[in-house]
């Protein structure tokens, strides 16, 4: 079937992954609004467009200014091109605005529930909740994940199905270990729970064994002056080399070279 697509922000990453060549789909920007007229005016055309708007106003009024403009915007962009399901990746703010947008045109939603937009502290369990009984189904990466959405969610949860990220395997073919190049391969962000600091320390306790190994971590993060320091103070800089993010291709051209990833 046909698929467009609306992105909710601009694309800021400068580099280009090969995988996107394949996307044939027609891309949308929302605007993000914040002056005022602005604001006012994209409420009156869509008061004007879209007789479904009274019914969720409470809701769209205790959002953000700026993301209820998006919630318009996108109910717009459904009607005049024809959209007849509505899908969005995370549960936090893009299920926000298509679940509002459904409400508004009548539209089925689904979302991808991944990890952070469900876990994390600060996620509104109400919300959440609304979320997964009104939508027409939901997408999440692991079998965990649907276990746990079931148990705190109970019937809200029924239509919670598990389909994996794809991985394209035969970009990355199996080849013996011991064959390869004997270098080991990170790939992610720099953050805390990513765990590169106690690799750094096994680096250093493999070299301190007299099994010196090559290390190339590819990411970026918060982290990552942090953890250029303990690879200095590890005396690691003749094995480790932070290549920062790389385009998808280069990840897996890394991927492929390393004996461990």
């Amino acid at each position: 079937e046909d698929i467009a697509v609306a992105s909710l922000h601009p694309a800021g990453d400068p580099r280009f992954h090969p995988g996107i060549a394949a996307v044939r789909a027609p891309v949308t920007w929302i605007p993000e609004l914040h002056e005022p007229a602005a604001l006012w005016d994209a409420l009156g055309v869509a008061h004007r467009e879209l007789p479904g708007l009274p019914a969720v106003l409470p809701e769209l009024l205790a959002l953000p200014a700026p993301d209820a403009a998006q919630v318009l915007h996108v109910a717009r962009w459904a009607g005049r091109h024809g959209v007849t399901h509505l899908h969005a990746h995370f549960a936090a703010l893009a299920t926000t605005v298509a679940r509002l947008a459904s409400q508004i045109t009548g539209v089925p939603y689904s979302f991808t529930a991944h990890a952070k937009d469900i876990f994390h502290g600060g996620v509104d369990q109400r919300d959440l909740r609304a979320k997964l009984a009104d939508a027409h189904h939901v997408v999440t990466v692991s079998d965990h994940n649907v276990a746990w959405l079931r148990e705190q969610f109970g019937a809200a949860a029924a239509r919670v199905h598990r389909v994996y990220n794809g991985l394209d395997v035969a970009a990355i073919p199996f080849a013996e270990p011991r064959l390869r190049s004997g270098r080991i391969a990170f790939v992610g962000r720099l953050v805390e729970k990513k765990g590169l600091a106690d690799l750094l320390d096994a680096i250093a306790l493999l070299r301190e064994r007299g099994r010196p190994v090559p290390l190339d971590v590819v990411g970026a993060g918060v982290l990552e002056e942090t953890l250029r320091t303990q690879a200095r103070v590890l005396e690691l800089q003749d094995q480790v080399t932070f290549h920062g993010p790389l385009p998808a291709d280069a990840v897996a051209e890394m991927v492929r070279a390393a004996s461990v990833f």
